[in-house]
């Protein structure tokens, strides 16, 4: 009779597996709504992908995930790989597959070189951390995360993945339109 409850339990986790789980953005006390726009006012704000590649060469794989972005996010010539005279150098936006956790936004922005990925074993949790840069400042991060991970670049729950979290990364109001304090805890 006891095993019971363990049962139903392990079937409700197993059903959570492949599950695509994107957190609320936290931005800065300085953020404003529409910041993204100020700085894809040339055209596009830069991406850079760090991380996990799940296989694939590194600059395929960078441009994969902006492909990804792209195909999700509403205006689809907001991100690009490559800087140009098109987008303003001191805004960016870092997407980092797999970081160690005490990885923050505020790591990725200030960071001179990437951070290396966490190895996991096949199955476990994939996880994917944005953040909004101004220069070496933090505007706003989010991340998101597969139970049970993505089987690589091409499964479909990895283009779900990426396309929540770069639809999540521009909050949708800022402390002047929420009346609240920080988010972050200033």
């Amino acid at each position: 009779m006891r095993a019971w409850p363990v049962l139903l339990i392990a079937f409700a986790l197993e059903g959570c597996a492949g599950v695509v789980i994107v957190n609320d953005p936290i931005h800065n006390p300085v953020y404003v709504y529409g910041d993204e726009y100020y700085a894809a006012r040339g055209g596009s704000i830069r991406v850079e992908v760090n991380g996990e590649t799940f296989g694939v060469p590194r600059e395929q794989f960078a441009t994969l995930v902006v492909d990804r972005m792209r195909a999700a996010f509403y205006r689809h010539d907001l991100f690009t790989r490559e800087a140009s005279r098109a987008t303003d150098p001191r805004y960016k936006i870092v997407m980092m597959f797999d970081p160690d956790p005490a990885v923050s936004g505020y790591a990725l922005c200030a960071a001179a070189q990437p951070f290396q990925p966490v190895p996991h074993a096949p199955g476990q949790t994939t996880v994917l951390l944005a953040a909004f840069c101004g220069g070496a400042e933090v505007i706003s991060e989010t991340s998101g995360r597969v139970i049970g991970g993505v089987t690589g670049a091409e499964d479909p729950k990895f283009a779900e993945l990426v396309g929540k979290v770069a639809n999540s990364i521009f909050p949708k109001t800022d402390n002047r339109q929420s009346g609240s304090g920080s988010s972050i805890g200033f």
